[in-house]
């Protein structure tokens, strides 16, 4: 009876034997299975993460080159804006100016006929005579210097009798006198278009014409220098 339970269990040690060969073989190939298939899927994982890298890389280039663009490109707008405020400050120096001028040109025009005296002299002359004296010729000699010396300077010249006479004839007189005091500072140098003359006979005596030394004064051109009034 022992001999047969020992027979009989190591039939079945036979048995399982091979069983156990075969499931330690098995669990091998899966092993190496999931090794190989591990493998793979790291080595994919791995592949991805370089794209990933190689992509993160490209986009830190091309941000770096953007933030390097955006900063070159504020740079250029400070620039800009610098240049914007010195033509804004330059274009308000030259309206200012242009003001200026506009109210200078608009005030000569009003006053474009405005005059200012400088000056007033009277040249005497004879009874019933039109011929300038020495006297005269000295004081018109100081005209024609002031003339020489300032060009924008006119004369007016007003020529006057004593009330003596006909009036008419006196008008006539006057106007002698004056073309006598013309005449000499055209031949001094004096421009014709600075001159204006006029004989106004006895008219605005600027002495009593019933005593000698009255009338004496009144017989005379008088010589009224202007500058303008700007």
């Amino acid at each position: 009876m022992r001999g047969r339970f020992v027979g009989v269990t190591a039939l079945a040690l036979m048995a399982t034997l091979p069983v156990g060969c075969a499931t330690k073989g098995f669990v091998r190939e899966e092993v190496q299975k999931s090794e190989t298939k591990t493998t793979g899927d790291l080595g994919r994982v791995e592949s991805s993460l370089n794209q990933e890298r190689e992509r993160i890389n490209t986009i830190g280039v091309q941000v770096t080159e953007t933030r390097g663009v955006a900063q070159d490109g504020l740079r250029r707008a400070d620039q800009a804006g610098e240049k914007a405020t010195q033509a804004d400050a330059r274009a308000g120096e030259a309206i200012s100016r242009a003001d200026t001028t506009d109210q200078r040109l608009t005030r000569l025009w009003k006053n474009r006929h405005a005059r200012l005296p400088v000056d007033t002299i009277f040249v005497r002359f004879d009874f019933n005579k039109a011929d300038l004296g020495d006297r005269g010729q000295t004081a018109l000699l100081d005209v024609v210097k002031q003339l020489q010396a300032n060009p924008s300077l006119v004369v007016d010249l007003e020529g006057y009798t004593d009330s003596t006479g006909d009036p008419t004839y006196n008008v006539d007189l006057s106007q002698r006198r004056v073309e006598a005091v013309r005449r000499f500072l055209v031949d001094k140098g004096v421009e014709l278009n600075r001159l204006n003359s006029i004989g106004l006979g006895s008219a605005k005596p600027v002495a009593d014409n019933k005593t000698k030394a009255g009338r004496d004064q009144n017989r005379r051109v008088a010589v009224r220098v202007f500058g303008p009034a700007e």
